[in-house]
């Protein structure tokens, strides 16, 4: 039984990355071809209407569906919506829902195959296995054949997944292979997944348990030279005079007049650290809190309260909540930058 945190991860992917061609880049030695499994494995599931087309450069179409098998993935009721593009070896009889390549580079017939079944199942899913295979060839040779593959199954409303070895490349090559992809998938040695999904950030680990993944969310640790700062205050020369004062400081300041007007620019800018008045006519700051604990993707966000209620309970409130500082109003802008390096050194930012 999945936990309620991992189908909900699981849920998120689906829903994301259903209409985007995904690149999962993971380092060479990790296992993480599972995951990609256990995905395509959750849209035939989900969508009964969902067909995928699995191009087979590293594993034969028997191979596939066995380690969909010892993956725990039962995929047999949905065979009918599987279509393989395999190797052709001598001899061997034809499978179901199978068509045939001369090698792992015959890159006229997958292409050809591709198209025609992109034609017959416009919207469908393109799993190419291993695009490290294709990689050993020219380069000039892949990028056109990729090239042509991205165009034929967009032109189809269709998506491809892959998995790509990091830094197997150099890194001009690398950036060249995941300009083709809408989404990047970064797997890192320690069981971390994180990924820039339009307009969301998702970060996550997994285990392998009892051949089971599990997932659970994570805190990003903060990389980036310059913090991005979002000051929320009614009185407009509040957010100017921290502007001014913390002028020469690595911080990149966006500013918003109200609760509501902070909820929306905190989950469009996903900013690093939120300046949070507390009195304000339409929601006040422990509302906005409140309303940006409800989303993954903003509940992590550090935190400081800049208000003129000084009260022990105000700011055992604000605590409670999950806020990381509390500085009272009028501050001192030396007090106020100490805070902010404080409170972001224990969410890894190194930038001190």
């Amino acid at each position: 039984m999945e936990s309620d945190e991992t189908q909900e991860i699981v849920n998120t992917l689906r829903d994301e990355l259903i209409s985007k061609s995904t690149l999962f880049l993971a380092p060479v030695g990790v296992s993480s071809e599972r995951i990609i499994y256990f995905y395509i494995y959750s849209v035939l599931e989900n969508d009964p209407e969902q067909t995928v087309v699995w191009l087979s450069l590293k594993k034969p179409r028997n191979k596939v569906l066995n380690t969909f098998a010892e993956y725990g993935f039962d995929v047999q009721e949905y065979s009918d919506r599987m279509w393989f593009i395999d190797i052709k070896k001598p001899g061997k009889e034809p499978e179901k829902n199978t068509l045939y390549c001369e090698s792992q580079t015959d890159y006229t017939k997958m292409g050809s195959h591709i198209s025609k079944l992109f034609n017959d199942y416009p919207g469908a899913i393109l799993v190419i296995d291993d695009m490290n295979i294709l990689t050993k060839d020219s380069l000039q040779v892949v990028e056109n054949f990729i090239k042509f593959v991205e165009k034929t199954v967009t032109n189809s409303n269709g998506t491809i997944v892959t998995l790509l070895g990091k830094e197997v490349l150099s890194s001009e090559n690398e950036g060249l292979i995941k300009s083709f992809f809408d989404v990047v998938i970064d797997i890192t040695n320690s069981g971390e997944m994180h990924a820039e999904i339009g307009l969301k950030s998702l970060h996550v680990s997994y285990t392998i348990s009892d051949g089971k993944i599990n997932f659970e969310y994570i805190q990003k640790k903060i990389k980036r030279d310059r913090l991005k700062i979002l000051i929320v205050d009614d009185e407009p020369d509040i957010p100017e005079l921290i502007k001014l004062s913390l002028s020469n400081e690595p911080y990149d300041f966006i500013v918003a007049y109200s609760g509501e007007q902070a909820v929306d620019m905190t989950l469009q800018e996903l900013p690093d650290l939120i300046l949070l008045d507390i009195m304000m006519p339409d929601m006040d700051g422990y509302e906005v809190v409140e309303e940006l604990n409800k989303d993954k993707s903003t509940r992590d966000i550090a935190i400081i309260m800049v208000s003129a209620k000084t009260r022990v309970e105000d700011k055992l409130k604000g605590m409670e909540l999950g806020i990381d500082d509390y500085i009272s109003k009028p501050f001192d802008e030396r007090e106020l930058n100490a805070r902010i390096k404080m409170v972001m050194k224990r969410y890894g930012w190194k930038n001190l």
